[in-house]
């Protein structure tokens, strides 16, 4: 069963329909060295498996076409029904037990290559993020973004298998269907894969696009940041500092904002919770001169490697910078 790969072991030919968008970006970055965290793909390839071998594929195919989304009562029923069905098939254990095998090799590294970790046991207990990547996701005309799931500081096999179904399961959320009825994507060439990451225990996190995405200017980057984990930058749960550089990192304009919220990793089993900021970093600048250089630095590099303005989400841990994802902007 060859449903699962490291970033570096996908053939480029394969990313699209192997990986989805947001991993077959994470291979690519990876293959750059760039400083991604580590970690492995669940191919898309596992999932249809998992529909046909369960019998679930024309039963979920018959819902979605039955399904009415100009009726929002009927669409979150169907979506339900359909991401119940998926979360209560049992897992077959062939499956269950190749997940289990590849996250016990996962190290805790960035770009440290196909392989994962020393050897099995090391990543026992490791924190991991499970996210979602839809084959159609992040292309250059459509952005799928947060229709999908992701589950932070995952811990243990059990869990790490749980939270992979939870992921497929949420391939069919009622604002997934909706768009893609919309935009006319057919339900027979969807599937989805998830990525299984090291997960960087972030002292400060956010997003940057590597041009301003208002006034068009390609010569400036926009910043946001706060601290903790990025989730609370990308959810809204925080309103995150905002700067605006050039693209050698020279600072153009800062807004600091008072962050009263950060959101972190529970301190026992997997999950994140929202804590309050210590009162002296509520209104303390996140990034400093250096950090803004690197990220600035940083988008040069993306755009360089990928030929467009990218939207990027970053985290800083222990003073180190990694880059947790890259698209393209869509709006430009």
């Amino acid at each position: 069963m060859d449903y699962l790969a490291w970033f570096d072991e996908i053939p480029e030919n394969e990313l699209a329909l192997t990986a989805g968008g947001k991993g077959a970006s994470l291979c690519r970055l990876t293959r750059g060295k760039l400083p991604v965290p580590e970690g492995f793909i669940v191919g898309a390839g596992m999932f249809d498996f998992f529909l046909r071998s369960s019998g679930l594929r024309d039963k979920v195919l018959g819902k979605i076409d039955e399904t009415d989304i100009d009726n929002y009562s009927d669409l979150m029923a169907k979506s339900q029904e359909i991401r119940e069905m998926i979360t209560s098939e049992p897992m077959p254990d062939e499956m269950s037990v190749l997940i289990g095998k590849y996250y016990l090799m996962l190290g805790g590294g960035a770009c440290s290559g196909g392989g994962g970790g020393s050897g099995p046991g090391e990543g026992a207990d490791h924190p991991v993020a499970v996210r979602s990547s839809g084959t159609a996701e992040d292309l250059d005309d459509a952005s799928f973004a947060g229709q999908m799931e992701t589950f932070l500081y995952v811990r243990g096999v059990s869990d790490v298998v749980r939270y992979v179904r939870e992921c497929w399961a949420s391939l069919y959320t009622d604002r997934a269907i909706f768009y893609r009825r919309a935009n006319s994507f057919s339900e027979n060439d969807i599937s989805i894969a998830v990525v299984v990451q090291h997960m960087v225990a972030a002292d400060k996190a956010g997003v940057m696009f590597t041009v301003n995405p208002i006034t068009k200017d390609r010569d400036i980057c926009m910043i946001e940041g706060s601290w903790g984990l990025g989730e609370a930058v990308v959810s809204g749960v925080v309103t995150p500092d905002n700067y605006s550089v050039d693209k050698k990192g020279k600072l153009i304009d800062a807004y600091i904002s008072e962050k009263e919220i950060m959101i972190v990793r529970k301190t026992e089993g997997s999950g994140v919770e929202e804590q309050e900021v210590p009162e002296d970093k509520r209104e303390a600048q996140v990034l400093g001169e250096n950090e803004l250089k690197q990220l600035a630095a940083l988008a040069v590099e993306l755009e360089n490697y990928f030929g467009a303005p990218q939207d990027v989400e970053w985290a800083i841990e222990n003073g180190k910078l990694y880059l947790l994802q890259s698209r393209p902007i869509t709006t430009l």
